[in-house]
């Protein structure tokens, strides 16, 4: 009997949970607030503390993103990453073959989009993370939910594990008088290629060409590379949760849903508080250059902190959500949501145009309270453009041209 392959088709729109859509919209603001001040400065500048900006408007301008900001929305982003990989999958019927193969396909394509915008725009591109470690989330698409929650815990406790045990290692080798003197040369080492490195970035953003400042911007990005042995089982953590949490329904219903995250709230409010709290005192009083425990608490607080915080924004943004309270606006977050994509590039492209040298060339010369202006009228621009784009065409230009290249077929573009 001839058998034929099933044809794989993207979701329909009445398909989407406009929830997660708003979800997603608010994670693009939170990820602009943050970013802003990683495209105005090399990387070592923000991990060592280097930035001069040292008035009292910066100093709370800086708080108040650690606060509220920082490590709060990449990861509802990577839960909403994963929850996505799970209603991908529904796809597919008994055989899940021809689905996962084209999901693979659709993060081959995201890290070429994620190559692309390192090579060409920015240093702190996530999409290259996101497509390498997605991969390795499919692997879990067939485990039980139980061992899902062991590799869960796993992932979200080794990072923490890892950075107490290189410390205190350190801190061991410290006490050594032999050992000492060599690590305090490597550090002081360290430091001084650092605020080179900073002095000729600064100078090659601002003054350089666009082959410089590409050279400069992958030197960059190798350094931060340096932070992916970190990264990834806390990624891995969010995304497998998010995939967790499509297996479970959680958002087969919004008061469902809110039943859930409310659970979650309560929970992790009391997290949030502590470890949020020692992310934000710890990072305002030490760096990332050199591993102490103060670095340590940086780690740990930020990683437990940071998803805790997000799951206490998760259940408010919903329960305001279904009250009502954002009234119209709402309607213009989801549509940033459905474009997250090209609204997450296109932050790149207005900002780099700002700050770089081929633009209004203002690198390094925005500091902590105008960077957190500027956010909101780009915010802004695109919740005017982002509704006013999907009254005309199914989806956003980048997204577009992804589900084009995903399923080897050119999709519909403009609405009949």
């Amino acid at each position: 009997m001839e058998t034929t392959t099933p044809k794989i088709q993207p979701l329909r729109g009445s398909e989407r949970m406009v929830i997660l859509d708003f979800l997603r919209g608010l994670a693009i603001f939170g990820i602009l607030v943050v970013n802003m001040n990683w495209y105005n400065a090399p990387l070592f500048a923000q991990m060592g503390d280097m930035i001069p900006w040292q008035d009292a408007p910066n100093k709370l301008a800086l708080l108040f993103i650690k606060i509220f900001f920082e490590s709060k929305f990449y990861p509802l982003f990577s839960v909403l990453f994963g929850l996505g990989f799970y209603y991908f999958m529904q796809k597919a019927t008994e055989d899940t073959g021809p689905v996962m193969f084209r999901y693979r396909m659709r993060l081959l394509y995201l890290l070429l989009f994620g190559i692309l915008h390192v090579v060409f725009f920015w240093h702190g591109d996530i999409l290259i993370i996101y497509a390498l470690f997605g991969f390795v989330m499919t692997w879990f698409y067939k485990k039980s939910n139980k061992t899902l929650i062991v590799w869960i815990v796993l992932f979200f406790a080794l990072p923490s594990l890892m950075i107490v045990a290189m410390v205190a290692l350190l801190q061991f080798a410290m006490q050594i008088p032999e050992a000492a003197e060599g690590i305090a040369q490597g550090f002081a080492g360290q430091e001084r290629y650092a605020r080179e490195f900073i002095a000729r970035a600064y100078e090659v953003y601002t003054t350089g060409s666009f082959m410089e400042i590409m050279r400069v911007r992958l030197t960059d990005y190798l350094h931060a590379l340096n932070g992916i042995i970190f990264a990834f089982p806390n990624v891995m953590s969010l995304f497998l949760i998010g995939l967790l949490m499509g297996r479970k329904q959680v958002f087969r219903s919004l008061p469902h849903a809110l039943g859930v995250l409310r659970r979650l709230f309560f929970w992790c409010l009391p997290l949030a508080i502590v470890f949020n709290g020692m992310y934000v005192y710890a990072s305002i009083t030490g760096s990332f250059i050199q591993p102490d425990w103060n670095m340590a608490a940086m780690v740990v607080g930020g990683l437990i902190g940071g998803p805790a915080q997000m799951f206490v924004y998760m259940y408010l943004a919903a329960w305001l959500y279904h009250k009502g309270v954002f009234g119209r606006l709402a309607g213009a977050v989801e549509s940033v949501g459905r474009m997250a994509f090209t609204n997450y590039l296109a932050h790149t492209i207005i900002v780099t145009t700002i700050f770089y040298s081929y633009g209004l060339g203002l690198y390094g010369q925005v500091n902590y309270w105008q960077g957190l202006l500027l956010a909101v009228p780009i915010y802004v621009l695109q919740l005017m453009w982002s509704p006013y784009w999907l009254k005309r065409f199914r989806f956003g230009p980048f997204e577009w041209l992804w589900r084009t290249a995903t399923y080897g077929k050119r999709q519909p573009f403009r609405r009949d």
